[in-house]
């Protein structure tokens, strides 16, 4: 007789099905719905309107909508049996949840981290830009990026096309230097003890905690680690877009420049033994030759012998 479970009632039910219910009271809810079929038809029954009430969480859903849905449906489903606990518990659960998903996409967002690994990288930014990562390097960013920046974190080399936007600055940290543009195209190179920023078109600010240069098209800047003073330069050539283009354009470069990018590129040790060829100037674009190919040109071109040892090639 029901006279011995007067104290099962909705929101007991609601707990076991929940699974909050402590073990006693799920011992007591399974002895009242094996007593009668008309008790375990009422707990089915339970179980299926819980099943029904369960909502698919989406930053889109307008959560006073769906809770008047959930509403209709519960006094629909409630002709028979009292789910007030039930409405109660979804309602608080979805509100909560709702909101917190909301003000986590948009106001905090999703990090998202792009590493390019042993090859050359194409990201498409949130907001249109394109950032291009030299091998072994890496941005972080937060994906719809904030309200009043566009913010990224760059490790190691990357060339950027920054789509126009003034009212949201395009902020690249790296080290503890921040290179700030609103549209322009230009490359960013950190070796760990240096920042170099070179600009191919538009204006960039660079700043460290120290001073800051703004930077035009055709020029560039070398920060080091805590240096006082920064002093922009201007760019021979576009050896700087050497890792997406594959091509080595030289316009009056110090030779110097294009043997450490040619080290970079071919993971050679080339070593310019005599100082005072460093300095010397090239004009020529280098496209798919080999690195013995590359040092063959050069050695006519300045008159020096190329030396090739184990681990080491010396230009003298």
């Amino acid at each position: 007789m029901d006279k011995n479970y007067t104290h099962i009632n909705d929101d007991l039910l609601a707990k076991y099905l929940l699974g909050e219910a402590t073990a006693p009271e799920s011992e007591q809810v399974e002895a009242w719905a094996k007593s009668n079929p008309n008790h375990l038809k009422q707990l089915e029954d339970f179980r299926t309107i819980l099943e029904k009430s369960k909502l698919q969480i989406d930053p889109e859903i307008d959560e006073h909508q769906a809770l008047d849905r959930l509403n209709a449906r519960l006094e629909t489903e409630k002709k028979t049996i009292s789910y007030t606990f039930i409405l109660r518990w979804v309602a608080v659960v979805f509100i909560f949840f709702s909101a917190g998903l909301f003000f986590y996409n948009n106001l905090i967002g999703n990090k998202i981290n792009v590493n390019s690994g042993e090859n050359t990288l194409t990201q498409v930014l949130p907001d249109g830009s394109t950032a291009i990562l030299n091998k072994q390097s890496s941005i972080s960013f937060i994906g719809g990026f904030f309200n009043k920046t566009r913010d990224v974190k760059l490790r190691g080399e990357a060339f950027f096309k920054v789509s126009a936007d003034k009212s949201k600055p395009f902020i690249i940290s790296v080290n503890d230097v921040q290179v700030t543009v609103v549209g322009t195209a230009f490359n960013v190179k950190s070796d760990g003890a240096a920042v170099v920023v070179i600009v191919e078109s538009g204006i960039v600010k660079v700043n460290n905690r120290n001073d800051s240069v703004r930077l035009t098209a055709g020029e560039k800047v070398e920060v080091s680690q805590n240096q006082r003073h920064l002093s922009k330069g201007e760019n021979q050539g576009k050896l700087y877009n050497y890792y997406y283009s594959n091509e080595l354009l030289c316009d009056g470069t110090p030779l110097s420049e294009l043997v450490a990018v040619l080290n970079q590129k071919f993971k050679s040790n080339i070593v310019i033994v005599n100082p005072e060829l460093k300095t010397l100037p090239i004009s020529t674009t280098f496209k798919d030759e080999s690195l013995k190919e590359i040092l063959t040109v050069i050695a006519e071109t300045f008159k020096i012998r190329v030396e090739y040892g184990q681990d080491t090639i010396k230009l003298k």
